[in-house]
C-alpha cells in the first residue's frame, strides 16, 4: 500500500525559517525526505541556516515583490514548488490605544499582506503545475485576548483568506488550508515567560497546562503537505493544547 505521508523528494519552501515554529517546519520536513527551502528577513538572519541542508533565501516578506523570484528559482530548478508554507508572522505586546503607526503596519504588512503576496505569486508563477498551501496562523485568530488586537485581527484575516483562495483556485488545482497554533514555547513568547503571574494565568488556560513546541506542530504541517489529506482544501486545524475547546 502506498504511504500517504511519503513526502521524498518533494520541494518545500518555508517563509521564517530561521527560528522558532519556522525552524522545526523546515527542520521536519527534511527529515521526512523533502527538498527544504526557507526565509529569513536578513542577509544576517538566513546564515542560522548554515550547514542545516536547508537552503536560505534573504525575504523581507513585507516587500512587494520579494518571494517572485524565489519562487520561480525553485520552480525552475526543480520544475515544480510542491509546498508553500507561510509562516514568517510578528507579534506585539502593545495596549489597543497606544499603538503607533508603524508597529500596526509592520503587523499588517508582514501577517497579512507578505502571506497574500507569497500565495499570489506562488499561483501566478506556478498557476499551470497546481499547489499545495499551508498558512500560519492562530488560536488568536478565533478567539481574543488581551495586549494582541492587531495581531489577532491579522490572524483571523488569514484563516478567511485561507478559506476565500482555497475556494477560488482549487479549479488550478491548489489546495489551501491553514494550521492555528495556541501558545507555542518559542522567543515570541519570551514577553510572556518573563511575567511570572501572566504565564501562571496562561497555562492554566491551557487544558493540558504547558506550552506547546515546534514540534507539535509539525505532525500538522506534514499532514497537509501529504497525499494523506488530498481531498482536503479550506481547512483550518487548531493545535493549541485544548485552548480553543474549553471556551
Amino acid at each position: 500500500m502506498k504511504n500517504l505521508f511519503d513526502l521524498t523528494g518533494k520541494t518545500v519552501l518555508v517563509t521564517g525559517a530561521t527560528r522558532g515554529i519556522g525552524r522545526e517546519f523546515a527542520e521536519g520536513f527534511k527529515n521526512a525526505g523533502a527538498i527544504v527551502y526557507g526565509t529569513g528577513s536578513s542577509a544576517e538572519s538566513i546564515k542560522k541556516l548554515d550547514g542545516s541542508g536547508i537552503t536560505a533565501f534573504a525575504a523581507d516578506i513585507r516587500q512587494p515583490g520579494v518571494m517572485d523570484p524565489i519562487i520561480e528559482t525553485i520552480a525552475k530548478k526543480h520544475g515544480r514548488l510542491d509546498v508553500l508554507i507561510n509562516n514568517a508572522g510578528v507579534a506585539s505586546n502593545t495596549p489597543a490605544a497606544f499603538f503607533k503607526e508603524d508597529e500596526i503596519q509592520s503587523i499588517v504588512q508582514t501577517n497579512f499582506v507578505g502571506v497574500f503576496r507569497a500565495c499570489q505569486a506562488y499561483y501566478k508563477i506556478h498557476k499551470k503545475k497546481g499547489g499545495n498551501i499551508i498558512n500560519i496562523a492562530s488560536v488568536l485568530g478565533f478567539q481574543a485576548t488581551k495586549l494582541a488586537s492587531v495581531y489577532c485581527g491579522t490572524k483571523a484575516a488569514v484563516i478567511n483568506m485561507t478559506k476565500a483562495l482555497a475556494v477560488e483556485w482549487v479549479g488550478s488545482g491548489y489546495r489551501v488550508n491553514a494550521i492555528c497554533p495556541g501558545f507555542i514555547d518559542t522567543d515570541m513568547t519570551e514577553m510572556i515567560k518573563e511575567r511570572p503571574e501572566l504565564m501562571a494565568q496562561m497555562q492554566d488556560h491551557i487544558p493540558m497546562r504547558r506550552l506547546g513546541t515546534g514540534e507539535d506542530l509539525v505532525g500538522a504541517a506534514l499532514y497537509f503537505a501529504s497525499d494523506a489529506s488530498k481531498y482536503v482544501t479550506g481547512q483550518t486545524l487548531l493545535v493549541d493544547g485544548g485552548v480553543s475547546s474549553s471556551v
